[in-house]
Protein backbone atom coordinates (compact mmCIF):
# COMPACT_ATOMS: atom_id res chain seq x y z
CA UNK A 1 0.00 0.00 0.00
CA UNK A 2 1.39 3.78 -1.05
CA UNK A 3 1.52 6.39 1.44
CA UNK A 4 0.30 9.36 0.23
CA UNK A 5 2.04 12.06 2.60
CA UNK A 6 1.91 14.91 -0.43
CA UNK A 7 -2.07 14.42 -0.61
CA UNK A 8 -3.33 16.49 1.92
CA UNK A 9 -1.05 18.99 1.03
CA UNK A 10 -2.03 18.71 -2.81
CA UNK A 11 -6.00 18.68 -1.63
CA UNK A 12 -5.63 22.36 0.43
CA UNK A 13 -3.83 23.58 -2.74
CA UNK A 14 -6.39 22.39 -5.14
CA UNK A 15 -9.21 23.86 -2.91
CA UNK A 16 -8.07 27.07 -2.50
CA UNK A 17 -7.34 27.74 -6.05
CA UNK A 18 -10.67 26.83 -6.64
CA UNK A 19 -11.72 29.20 -3.94
CA UNK A 20 -9.52 32.02 -5.33
CA UNK A 21 -11.02 31.06 -9.03
CA UNK A 22 -14.94 32.30 -7.92
CA UNK A 23 -13.48 35.04 -6.34
CA UNK A 24 -11.87 36.76 -9.12
CA UNK A 25 -15.34 35.45 -11.04
CA UNK A 26 -17.48 37.20 -8.35
CA UNK A 27 -15.65 40.14 -9.25
CA UNK A 28 -15.63 39.76 -12.57
CA UNK A 29 -19.56 39.76 -12.80
CA UNK A 30 -19.70 42.62 -10.47
CA UNK A 31 -17.84 44.58 -13.01
CA UNK A 32 -19.83 43.33 -15.58
CA UNK A 33 -22.96 44.38 -13.65
CA UNK A 34 -22.01 48.27 -12.59
CA UNK A 35 -21.20 49.03 -16.02
CA UNK A 36 -24.64 47.29 -17.24
CA UNK A 37 -26.46 49.39 -14.77
CA UNK A 38 -24.43 52.41 -15.76
CA UNK A 39 -26.04 52.74 -19.49
CA UNK A 40 -29.43 51.56 -18.40
CA UNK A 41 -30.22 55.11 -19.69
CA UNK A 42 -29.25 57.80 -22.61
CA UNK A 43 -30.08 61.31 -21.70
CA UNK A 44 -31.05 62.86 -25.11
CA UNK A 45 -31.34 67.05 -25.32
CA UNK A 46 -32.77 69.47 -27.88
CA UNK A 47 -31.63 72.83 -28.08
CA UNK A 48 -33.08 75.74 -30.12
CA UNK A 49 -31.39 79.15 -29.71
CA UNK A 50 -32.40 82.20 -31.89
CA UNK A 51 -32.28 85.97 -31.81
CA UNK A 52 -36.00 85.89 -32.48
CA UNK A 53 -37.99 86.01 -29.27
CA UNK A 54 -40.01 82.47 -30.78
CA UNK A 55 -39.57 80.14 -33.39
CA UNK A 56 -42.36 78.55 -35.47
CA UNK A 57 -43.31 74.91 -36.88
CA UNK A 58 -40.96 73.04 -34.12
CA UNK A 59 -41.06 68.91 -35.12
CA UNK A 60 -38.52 66.68 -32.85
CA UNK A 61 -38.69 63.24 -33.38
CA UNK A 62 -36.98 60.49 -30.82
CA UNK A 63 -36.87 57.40 -32.75
CA UNK A 64 -36.07 54.66 -30.00
CA UNK A 65 -37.21 50.97 -30.13
CA UNK A 66 -38.84 51.00 -27.19
CA UNK A 67 -40.65 54.62 -26.76
CA UNK A 68 -40.40 56.92 -29.36
CA UNK A 69 -41.10 59.97 -28.69
CA UNK A 70 -42.16 63.70 -30.61
CA UNK A 71 -43.14 67.13 -30.69
CA UNK A 72 -44.99 69.37 -32.42
CA UNK A 73 -45.40 72.67 -32.05
CA UNK A 74 -46.56 75.55 -33.96
CA UNK A 75 -44.22 78.18 -32.08
CA UNK A 76 -41.90 77.93 -28.96
CA UNK A 77 -40.45 80.70 -27.00
CA UNK A 78 -36.27 80.61 -27.48
CA UNK A 79 -34.09 79.89 -26.39
CA UNK A 80 -35.96 76.53 -26.21
CA UNK A 81 -34.47 73.43 -24.34
CA UNK A 82 -36.01 69.83 -24.19
CA UNK A 83 -34.85 66.40 -22.89
CA UNK A 84 -35.83 63.11 -23.32
CA UNK A 85 -34.64 59.71 -21.14
CA UNK A 86 -34.34 56.78 -23.30
CA UNK A 87 -33.98 52.93 -21.98
CA UNK A 88 -31.03 51.50 -23.45
CA UNK A 89 -31.64 47.92 -21.95
CA UNK A 90 -32.17 47.00 -25.77
CA UNK A 91 -29.50 46.38 -28.44
CA UNK A 92 -29.22 49.45 -30.63
CA UNK A 93 -31.94 51.53 -28.38
CA UNK A 94 -32.31 54.56 -30.77
CA UNK A 95 -32.44 54.69 -34.50
CA UNK A 96 -32.44 58.42 -34.77
CA UNK A 97 -33.04 61.78 -33.79
CA UNK A 98 -34.39 65.18 -35.48
CA UNK A 99 -35.20 68.24 -35.06
CA UNK A 100 -36.50 70.94 -37.52
CA UNK A 101 -37.22 74.74 -36.75
CA UNK A 102 -37.99 78.10 -38.23
CA UNK A 103 -36.70 81.72 -37.06
CA UNK A 104 -39.56 83.79 -35.81
CA UNK A 105 -40.38 87.00 -37.91
CA UNK A 106 -38.47 89.02 -35.29
CA UNK A 107 -35.40 87.45 -35.94
CA UNK A 108 -32.85 85.63 -38.93
CA UNK A 109 -30.86 83.61 -37.11
CA UNK A 110 -31.54 79.81 -35.83
CA UNK A 111 -29.49 77.27 -34.72
CA UNK A 112 -30.60 73.94 -33.28
CA UNK A 113 -28.36 70.98 -31.05
CA UNK A 114 -28.83 67.82 -30.56
CA UNK A 115 -26.53 66.26 -27.48
CA UNK A 116 -26.15 62.59 -26.31
CA UNK A 117 -25.02 62.70 -22.29
CA UNK A 118 -23.49 65.56 -22.40
CA UNK A 119 -22.01 64.80 -25.71
CA UNK A 120 -22.54 66.94 -28.90
CA UNK A 121 -23.72 65.16 -31.60
CA UNK A 122 -25.32 67.13 -34.63
CA UNK A 123 -25.62 70.33 -34.83
CA UNK A 124 -26.54 73.00 -37.31
CA UNK A 125 -27.21 77.12 -37.80
CA UNK A 126 -29.28 79.34 -40.69
CA UNK A 127 -29.42 82.93 -41.52
CA UNK A 128 -32.20 84.61 -43.39
CA UNK A 129 -35.92 85.84 -43.64
CA UNK A 130 -36.85 82.50 -43.54
CA UNK A 131 -34.14 80.44 -42.07
CA UNK A 132 -34.70 76.99 -41.24
CA UNK A 133 -32.71 74.41 -39.40
CA UNK A 134 -32.51 70.70 -39.43
CA UNK A 135 -30.53 68.56 -36.97
CA UNK A 136 -29.91 65.02 -37.79
CA UNK A 137 -28.46 62.33 -36.27
CA UNK A 138 -28.66 58.65 -37.29
CA UNK A 139 -28.84 55.29 -36.32
CA UNK A 140 -24.79 55.20 -37.31
CA UNK A 141 -24.04 58.27 -35.87
CA UNK A 142 -25.27 57.07 -32.87
CA UNK A 143 -23.13 54.19 -32.47
CA UNK A 144 -19.89 56.41 -33.24
CA UNK A 145 -20.75 59.04 -31.01
CA UNK A 146 -21.95 56.97 -28.19
CA UNK A 147 -18.46 54.75 -28.53
CA UNK A 148 -16.27 57.97 -28.95
CA UNK A 149 -18.20 59.57 -25.72
CA UNK A 150 -17.37 56.79 -23.52
CA UNK A 151 -13.87 55.68 -24.61
CA UNK A 152 -13.42 59.63 -24.04
CA UNK A 153 -14.32 59.24 -20.76
CA UNK A 154 -12.12 56.26 -20.04
CA UNK A 155 -9.54 57.62 -21.77
CA UNK A 156 -9.49 60.77 -18.94
CA UNK A 157 -9.09 57.69 -16.51
CA UNK A 158 -6.41 55.63 -18.09
CA UNK A 159 -6.92 53.03 -15.21
CA UNK A 160 -10.20 52.27 -16.13
CA UNK A 161 -9.06 50.55 -19.32
CA UNK A 162 -7.64 48.03 -17.71
CA UNK A 163 -10.99 47.08 -15.92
Amino acid sequence: MIKLKWFPFLLIGVSISLISCEVANDAENDNLNSETEEYEELSIEIIIESNATYATDLEVNVNSRKDPQSIIEPTIEVPYSEKFIISTDTMFPITSTNVKASVGEDGDEISCKIVYDDTVVATHSSKGKFATVLCENKFIDNILSFKVGHLGTRLQNPASLHD
